[in-house]
């Protein structure tokens, strides 16, 4: 994992440093986006809540939301697309561009596609025999987190439609998505939390029904804070495009 950091980390930086020297500004949101994605991602599977996680599922639970719902967005608000198109040689920078006008990304970035799969790994990983391997084997565990973020990427991908997206889907299908995302989460929140059995034998103990009732709660209220801040955000971003328009509208009435 801190190979992967570390690698991710100077990939963005000779990227940042190539982009400038061509004479493209890389913003400071982006790159605190970027600080902070890396910051959070290192703080959840490195720190002291990966160690609280082996022995507690709510803490696991807090683990899985900050890379879906934190880690992930922020990754997309770095803009490390925009940044490998200023970078990269004009050739590569054309594959790329090509890879994004291409028929599989419009398919993994559809709002339908990207909020089904999102909610599929959800329950699948959460409901299977895949979430105690994870537990149990390290390796699967990475499997794991690998399948989250990747699942959450494709999630935030339309409805944050981050510079260049050229499947950006309108304003009021970014709500719709934000908003069938919150009773998903909120419902395997109220699973764990009303369920009087134990579900993962990992956690099996004296207080194990306390912490999964826990799980639950985290996953209900704090898994809808995201949702609730992307939702407002969403709407103040639609809120400022239509006036942008109207003032570009006036501005060409006028010179007419």
């Amino acid at each position: 994992m801190i190979v992967a950091l570390a690698a991710g980390a100077l990939l963005y930086l000779a990227g940042i440093v190539r982009a400038r020297a061509r004479g493209v500004r890389v913003a400071g949101t982006a790159i605190v986006a970027f600080a902070c994605a890396l910051a959070l991602a290192a703080c959840s599977s490195l720190g002291p809540i990966d160690a609280l996680a082996d022995g507690s599922l709510a803490w696991h639970m807090v683990q899985h939301l900050i890379v879906s719902f934190a880690v992930a967005p922020l990754l997309l608000l770095a803009a490390p697309i925009r940044i490998s198109l200023a970078a990269l040689p004009v050739r590569f920078a054309a594959r790329v561009a090509a890879a994004l006008l291409s028929s599989p990304v419009r398919v993994v970035t559809n709002p339908a596609v990207a909020w089904l799969q999102f909610v599929a790994v959800l329950y699948v990983v959460h409901f299977s025999p895949m979430y105690e391997a994870a537990l149990e084997h390290p390796p699967v565990h990475v499997l794991e987190h690998v399948l989250f973020l990747t699942s959450a990427l494709f999630f935030w991908t339309p409805i944050l439609a981050v510079a260049p997206a050229p499947h950006a889907p309108p304003h009021p299908v970014r709500l719709l998505m934000i908003f069938l995302a919150l009773p998903a989460s909120a419902f395997l929140g109220f699973v764990f939390y009303v369920t009087r059995g134990v579900l993962y034998p990992h956690y099996a103990g004296t207080f194990a029904l306390a912490d999964q009732a826990n799980a639950g709660a985290v996953m209900w209220i704090a898994g809808s804070a995201p949702l609730l801040a992307a939702l407002l955000w969403c709407v103040a971003d639609w809120g400022a495009r239509e006036r942008r328009l109207g003032a570009v509208a006036d501005r060409l009435e006028t010179a007419c």
